[in-house]
């Protein structure tokens, strides 16, 4: 096996000619991944070396494409505005870098300015679209001015420079907002004289940066940061409420959380950081420096927490607010892995192709290409090693049967993907020897006991979750049904051969089952409150959940089969219903027709609906086709 593996230089879009050349940066360079490096990633793991790797490929990867950028700005026909050329920027940048490498490193490598990178460059090129209500070009580029101004004022340079006025005020990205209330100047200056004097200005508002640019002072708010304090693994990203390219899933306006917001988050944050640094699956530091920015949002939660992260914004995780220190910190953990893996495979190829999305990922409701696949299996693995852990550790009983349950589900969907990628992927050899890696790790893991109540919870999530999927996205030729439809109404047995299916890939129903299965082990008492007033659910965005679910959930299947059934009579298409009955169905014929090819039942149940009398028993048809020789 060699020392190292050789990854060749990372290179720019296409530059546009250009008069002069622009300054170079030492930053750009050959990168090679050590053994050692990989080796960890293998496992899941990741240390404070091998993620210094991997940034020092972002760090190279993000200074080219800002140069691409400039280079294409500075001849772009709908740039040109009111502000200085692209050129002015990158020059204050190559100077605030030679006086401070570290200062224009931390810029380069702040998630914000990554997103804000990939999405300028797509409108740059024509790649994307151009909404009403989208900024002005010159003021998205300009962002590359803020950028400037911010290492500068890090690295301590006297400089002068004019930068876009947006969303009431000036953005230093990795510092704060400067607030311009009322201000109609589409520009601002920010200078800096002697290291004594930093201000802002345009037209009559004039605001001071205090020496400190951590301290909130009038017309200044600076980026909070989070603290998980641990004597041997800190972490402490940034809390970020104010950077417009923050969400990188759409622009967003500053929005300031409030003092007790922000203790909020800081109390959960900190209670989650010291569930990730004592574990012994994971290597905590790693982690940490896989964290840059915390971003707060609020997206529908649906059945499980939401948390996000993106190859385009390295080290930036949205999540949404926390209700639970252990669910926060398998987040963390589960987007860093998403971090560590975006940046491994910016530096080696892991896998050919695989951009189909066609295949069935047991943690999304919608067909997945291989290399989303690939992240997922390592996302999970990550929470897999996270759970496995904390059951040992848990607070109470409760809390470790949480966890149990967590960990059996998460241990199976990642089996699940792995198993689906060895069938489909074409591996490189380096993407063989990672998979490798991982299947050795969740091999010990899928040996050990879970206790039967959240075992079997967690297998009945997977069969709903494998039955959904294909009730919403394999579809049966109508054409295909017609011997089907005949022998039911001649009373003949079903055909021997099922019909063939095809993807096509559909909007899926929010199902409640998931949300429920975990109020009812993390919170018994509130469960029950909710089976006595299903009205009022618990959780935001979710709508009432039918008493069909609250039995199943409770496990009174007897009376879920029942709902299931009624609510079928009355909305025949109703999906969650038909995969609700077959969950609750006994062992039997049509138990496994439901579980084995429920877009066949489902596709013939349609074809034998009458206008007036309805379609036939679901249940019995079921039953018939199950018993197909």
């Amino acid at each position: 096996m060699p020392a190292d593996y050789s990854v060749g230089p990372l290179r720019p879009l296409p530059a546009l000619r250009r008069t002069q050349p622009l300054p170079t940066s030492p930053m750009n360079r050959h990168h090679r991944l050590s053994t050692a490096c990989l080796d960890e990633l293998t496992r899941g793991g990741g240390g404070v070396a091998a993620i210094a790797e991997l940034r020092s490929g972002q760090r190279s990867r993000l200074m080219l494409l800002l140069r691409a950028l400039t280079d294409l700005a500075s001849s772009h026909p709908r740039v040109p505005g009111p502000l200085p050329a692209p050129r002015e920027a990158w020059e204050l940048l190559i100077k605030a870098e030679r006086r401070s490498p570290s200062s224009a490193e931390q810029l380069l490598l702040h998630p914000q300015v990554g997103a804000w990178l990939s999405r300028c460059l797509r409108r740059l090129r024509g790649v994307e679209g151009e909404p009403a209500d989208e900024v002005p070009l010159w003021l998205e580029t300009g962002y590359l001015h803020t950028v400037a101004a911010s290492a500068a004022l890090l690295a301590g340079i006297d400089f002068r420079i004019a930068v876009g006025v947006r969303d009431g005020g000036v953005m230093l990205p990795a510092l704060g907002f400067v607030e311009l209330a009322g201000c109609d100047s589409p520009v601002a200056e920010i200078s800096a004289d002697g290291g004594c004097e930093r201000a802002v200005r345009a037209g009559s508002h004039t605001v001071s940066l205090p020496s400190d640019l951590t301290r909130d002072v009038k017309g200044w708010h600076p980026l909070r940061r989070l603290h998980g304090r641990h004597p041997v693994h800190p972490c402490s990203p940034y809390l970020d409420d104010l950077d417009p390219y923050r969400d990188f899933l759409r622009p967003t306006a500053p929005v300031r959380l409030s003092e007790p917001e922000a203790r909020r988050w800081q109390e959960h944050f900190d209670r989650a950081w010291g569930l990730v640094a004592r574990q012994g699956n994971v290597d905590p530091a790693g982690v940490a420096d896989c964290l840059i920015s915390v971003v707060p949002v609020r997206y529908p939660a649906r059945t499980e927490p939401f948390s996000a992260s993106s190859p385009e914004a390295y080290g930036c995780v949205l999540v949404n607010p926390p209700t639970d220190s252990a669910i926060l910190a398998a987040s963390l953990i589960h987007e860093a892995q998403h971090v560590k893996l975006s940046a491994l495979l910016d530096l080696v190829p892991l896998i050919h192709g695989g951009l189909e999305e066609i295949h069935y990922a047991p943690w999304r409701v919608d067909p997945r290409p291989l290399r989303g696949l690939l992240h997922g299996v390592y996302a999970f693995l990550g929470v897999t090693a996270f759970w496995q852990a904390h059951r040992h550790v848990a607070a109470d009983e409760t809390m470790r049967t949480v966890a149990e349950f967590e960990f059996a589900l998460r241990r199976s969907q990642t089996s699940h993907g792995l198993r689906t990628l060895r069938a489909h992927a074409e591996l490189t050899a380096l993407g063989d020897r990672f998979l490798r890696g991982l299947e050795e790790r969740l091999a010990v893991w899928l040996t050990e006991p879970v206790p039967e109540v959240p075992l079997r919870a967690a297998e009945d999530l997977n069969l709903d979750h494998q039955v959904l999927y294909r009730l919403h996205h394999l579809s049966v030729d109508p054409g295909r049904t017609g011997q089907w439809v005949r022998a039911w109404r001649m009373g003949r047995p079903a055909p021997d051969t099922l019909p063939t299916t095809v993807l096509r890939a559909s909007r899926t129903a929010v199902v409640a089952r998931p949300a429920l299965i975990r109020l009812r082990l993390r919170d018994p008492a509130g469960f029950a409150l909710l089976r006595e007033k299903p009205e009022e659910p618990p959780f935001d965005g979710m709508a009432a959940p039918l008493r069909a679910d609250l039995d199943w959930a409770a496990g009174d299947t007897a009376a879920a089969l029942r709902g299931y059934r009624d609510r079928l009579a009355e909305r025949p298409d109703d999906l969650p219903a038909w995969s609700g009955l077959a969950l609750t169905l006994p062992a039997g014929p049509a138990k496994d027709a439901l579980l084995d090819c429920p877009e066949v039942v489902l596709a013939v149940h349609r074809a034998l609906r009458a206008p007036v009398y309805g379609g036939p028993d679901p249940v019995a048809l079921a039953h018939w086709i199950g018993t197909r020789r």
